[in-house]
């Protein structure tokens, strides 16, 4: 096998948020794929924050595309000339009012490597603890709450946190826990 080759690619959409593109590909046995559409996203990053107390920043917003309430783990986009670390920083005090003195980077993995270029970055934050108001993006509603390790593991269960991603990094970061790193 070998990758696919680009042989064209039409711009459909290019806005702030995403560049979506129509691509024709070849692939090595000669078939031809046209089109096939690629979202250009900017990287995203995902916070699993600890309090002292061992609890865990949970925020929960409506997600428009699938008409659903979520609890999550606090998040978002990398911006322009931000390393994602800066992001997580960022995100985690905008969305919850809280920051943490220490920060691991635990990984990242592929949003959806089938139709999408970006990669999510998972952190670590311990010792997570309220120094603000929220101060949530244009467009942004979303309340938190700490919920213990269990009460999120419910929450997962009963579908309630079921954003994939968000799943994802929780297990891996508690992954990253239980071999003691």
């Amino acid at each position: 096998m070998k990758p696919w080759k680009t042989l064209g690619s039409t711009k459909i959409v290019s806005d702030r948020w995403l560049h979506l593109t129509a691509d024709r590909c070849a692939l090595d046995s000669g078939k031809i794929i046209d089109p096939y559409y690629v979202m250009h996203e900017k990287d995203w990053v995902i916070v699993f924050a600890q309090t002292e107390d061992a609890r865990i920043l949970v925020v929960r917003q409506f997600r428009y595309a699938a008409g659903v309430f979520c609890s999550e783990l606090p998040g978002g986009v990398v911006d322009e000339g931000e390393s994602p670390l800066q992001a997580a920083e960022r995100e985690l005090l905008e969305e919850t009012g809280h920051s943490a003195p220490d920060w691991v980077a635990i990984g990242s993995m592929y949003a959806n490597p089938v139709r999408q270029t970006n990669s999510i970055h998972v952190f670590f934050a311990k010792g997570a603890q309220l120094v603000s108001e929220q101060k949530l993006d244009h467009g942004e509603e979303l309340t938190f709450h700490l919920a213990t390790l269990g009460e999120v593991e419910r929450m997962i269960d009963s579908n309630e946190f079921s954003h994939s991603l968000h799943v994802a990094s929780f297990y891996r970061v508690l992954a990253f826990l239980a071999a003691g790193t």
